[in-house]
């Protein structure tokens, strides 16, 4: 090791005062990160002078063992070269461009002579206009939906719009142009769709206007309504640009970077997107692993952002809350994408620095969500013990389900739970065929398994149970005879007034010796653990459930003289079911199944004597 740290050392005293790219290596020679520098001396010697700025920095440092540089003609050049060397080999400290989903794009394909709004998840460059991206889908669903409404676009896809040979139901409630059936020309849909577009954008007071004036013109004329029509109309689109966009005070577009960091080097990185003076998107990115100095993560999020095509050309102007040293070749290169000039600007007062502020709060906030979502384990395990009355954590927590099928192939899921992650190693099942024909009785039985015989497992910190205060008594009763005590909670489903299973309705979770249902709100931590815990009880035993079914089905079919594995899964392709193959005849069997009469004849005799 002294020998490779005084190898590097006398690396670093001999790096050129040049521009270029640095590369930092692991013992194994694998690339932990990619930078870039005017001077490669004064930046890469910088890294190993003095205390890193960030914890991911200081992790960096800690597993380099060698740097290796390019020299490059230019600034430019050196950040060309950065792109091509980290797309390429995806260094584990640079900046991977990862936002928590891909957010919905609205897009607009001219090439059509009726086009239509589309809902899409990426962004191609396919000569389409795609609007957003829009963090909100529920409020993207809302806006799109008024904007069909109120100019009559069509929502079939292509196949169903090609083959219509008459208006469909929106024709007829006046929701639709029909341009399926020529009921609109092309001239008057382009012109109703460019409309939808120019609010979609959050250009839409030029429009506003225009139905304004259409309104107005309608109650002078006595039409009171069409005059009534376009005064809904316009409330509604008011509305939607009111919640679609935030004005930023100038008519301008503009990316605005705000970026906030925790104590353990995990950052985030909130991207507002403003067009023609109005706030149109926004979304986070988190970089947790980025071991890059702190000032260079905007401009690093910038090469990635920009240098993929399917994020489109960046604005003339990009509000950013700190330059460096690369920010000029940054903005050429910027500017080769756009086709023209692009600048990075720290603003110091006026509805800029406003904007910025929002990004960086928002980012801050992001971060703080994300910490949340992170510790959730820690605070649904604090809220149940909290709740449950438990005198520590209950850090091991089992559930169990019931299945069955009409009283046939009954099984049982025990899963568990350590420390709020499924532990899968822990999932046990059971067979409950000869049990007595009631829930209570078999969920019994499952606790009597679990918790008798020699090689009996540790016992939970709390034991959840699928069903109601009957399914909870039962197995209070089987823990008293085994002199066994271990906290339950049985969670029952919502059930509507007439007694049926209602998933609007919060679900109920009832412990032993209380009258009432514990006091857990439907979205805290803890009874989302409870539900997480219920829901995977439920999923393994029902895979379990079908998985015994089709073992029984094939051992049942392959028992016949004749028939084979492909056979008896060509049976059941064809009919479905051992039932329906029962009730077949041999006829059905040659023709469908494509069997021997003999053959067939067997099957059927063979299956109608063992019913």
């Amino acid at each position: 090791m002294t020998l490779v740290m005084n190898a590097l050392e006398m690396k670093l005293k001999a790096l050129p005062d040049h521009p270029g790219v640095y590369l930092m290596l692991a013992g194994d020679g694998k690339i932990l990160y990619v930078g870039k520098a005017i001077s490669l001396r004064k930046r890469v010697r910088s890294y190993f002078s003095g205390r890193p700025d960030r914890a991911k920095t200081a992790l960096l440092l800690t597993r380099v063992r060698d740097v290796e540089v390019i020299l490059a003609g230019s600034e430019v050049e050196a950040l060309l070269l950065e792109n091509n060397l980290i797309k390429k080999h995806r260094p584990p400290f640079n900046v991977e461009l990862k936002d928590d989903k891909n957010y919905p794009y609205v897009r607009l394909d001219r090439s059509q002579t009726f086009p239509r709004f589309e809902v899409v998840r990426r962004r191609r460059a396919d000569g389409a206009r795609y609007f957003g991206p829009f963090p909100a889908a529920g409020a993207l669903r809302t806006t799109l939906g008024l904007l069909n409404k109120h100019f009559r676009l069509r929502r079939c896809r292509g196949a169903r719009f090609a083959n219509r040979v008459r208006p469909c139901l929106n024709h007829q409630m006046n929701l639709c142009a029909a341009p399926c059936c020529q009921k609109v020309t092309p001239v008057e849909y382009r012109r109703l769709i460019s409309s939808a577009a120019l609010i979609l954008g959050g250009r839409g007071r030029p429009v506003l206007k225009s139905l304004e004036r259409r309104m107005h013109k309608a109650a002078e004329e006595l039409d009171f309504e069409a005059a009534a029509g376009l005064r809904d109309a316009l409330a509604d689109l008011r509305q939607v640009l009111k919640t679609q966009a935030i004005d930023a005070g100038r008519d301008e577009d503009l990316d605005v970077l705000g970026v906030a960091s925790r104590t353990d080097g995990a950052s985030a990185l909130y991207l507002l997107t403003v067009r023609r003076g109005n706030v149109v998107g926004g979304r986070p990115f988190s970089f947790f692993e980025y071991g890059g100095r702190r000032e260079e993560l905007s401009g690093a999020f910038l090469q990635r952002h920009y240098g993929d095509s399917e994020e489109g050309k960046p604005p003339p102007v990009i509000i950013v809350s700190e330059l460096d040293e690369a920010t000029d070749a940054l903005e050429s290169w910027l500017g080769r994408i756009r086709g023209g000039r692009v600048q990075l600007l720290v603003p110091s007062r006026g509805r800029r620095l406003q904007l910025l502020h929002l990004a960086q709060k928002n980012a801050k906030d992001y971060l703080v969500r994300q910490a949340a979502a992170e510790d959730f384990p820690g605070q649904a395990l604090r809220e149940l013990a909290k709740v449950c009355n438990l005198k520590a954590l209950p850090k091991v927590i089992e559930g169990v389900d019931i299945s069955n099928l009409q009283e046939d192939c009954v099984v049982a899921s025990l899963v568990c739970f350590r420390a709020g992650q499924a532990s899968k190693s822990d999932y046990r099942h059971y067979r409950l065929d000869d049990v007595a024909l009631d829930d209570f009785a078999r969920m019994a039985e499952v606790i009597r398994r679990r918790f008798s015989g020699e090689n009996c497992r540790p016992q939970p910190d709390l034991l959840l149970l699928d069903g109601g205060r009957p399914q909870l008594e039962a197995v209070t009763r089987v823990l008293r005879e085994l002199d066994i005590e271990v906290p339950l909670v049985a969670v029952a489903k919502g059930r509507a007034e007439d007694g049926r299973k209602d998933r609007q309705v919060p679900d109920r979770f009832y412990q032993p010796g209380r009258k009432d249902a514990l006091v857990l709100s439907v979205r805290s931590p803890g009874a989302r653990l409870l539900q997480q815990v219920r829901d995977e009880a439920h999923r393994f035993a029902i895979n379990y459930h079908r998985l015994v079914r089709k073992r029984e089905r094939d051992t049942v079919l392959v028992e016949i003289e004749g028939i084979g594995k492909k056979r008896a899964l060509r049976l059941l392709q064809v009919f479905g079911s051992v039932e329906k193959i029962i009730s077949a005849t041999p006829e059905e069997l040659v023709e469908k199944a494509g069997l021997p009469f003999p053959l067939a004849r067997k099957v059927c005799d063979f299956l109608r004597y063992h019913g």
